[in-house]
C-alpha cells in the first residue's frame, strides 16, 4: 500500500534569505510505502562550516536543520523537542518522543549526498532499534531555492 501526504505552508517572502523548502520523505514500513511531499517558507544561512535551514512545519513548530557534507542534524522544537541525526560514515543516536514515551533509536546512513551548486541534500538511511532491528527505511530529500 501506498501513502501520501501533501503540505503547503507557503508565507510571503520577507527578504533576501527566504526561500522555498522542498522536503520529500519515501518511507518504507515493511510492505507499505508513505510518500510525504512538503514545501514551506524557509531561511537559509551559511555559518562557518554548516549551513542552517529554518522553517515552520504543519504543527506550527519551528523545525532547524544544520548540515554540512558530513553530517545533518534536523531539530524539531516541539514539546519534548525532537532531534535526528545523520552522518555519512557512521550510525548516530536519536531520541524520538512517541505516545509510549521517548524512543531511543538510531539512524544508519547508506547514502548521504550534499550539492551546494543545486541547493540539495539527499539522505537515504535506516531508523533502527537499540537491538539493530531495522524499524523502517528511508529516502530524504531536501532542496531549497
Amino acid at each position: 500500500a501506498t501513502f501520501t501526504r501533501n503540505c503547503y505552508n507557503l508565507e510571503s517572502r520577507r527578504d533576501n534569505e527566504n526561500m522555498q523548502l522542498t522536503l520529500n520523505n519515501e518511507i518504507n514500513l515493511g510492505d507499505q510505502t508513505e510518500l510525504i511531499h512538503e514545501v514551506h517558507s524557509c531561511d537559509f544561512i551559511q555559518k562557518g562550516d554548516f549551513a542552517y535551514l529554518t522553517y515552520h512545519n504543519e504543527e506550527k513548530e519551528k523545525v532547524v536543520v544544520k548540515f554540512n557534507h558530513e553530517s545533518m542534524v534536523m531539530t524539531r522544537f516541539s514539546s519534548p523537542k525532537s532531534v535526528m541525526r545523520f552522518h555519512h560514515k557512521e550510525p548516530a543516536l536519536v531520541m524520538i518522543p512517541t505516545p509510549l514515551g521517548i524512543q531511543r533509536l538510531a539512524t544508519a546512513t547508506e547514502y548521504y549526498h550534499l550539492d551546494m551548486d543545486k541547493q540539495k541534500l539527499t539522505i537515504h538511511y535506516k531508523l533502527t532499534q537499540e537491538n539493530g532491528a531495522s524499524f523502517a527505511s528511508y529516502r530524504l530529500s531536501l532542496s531549497w531555492g
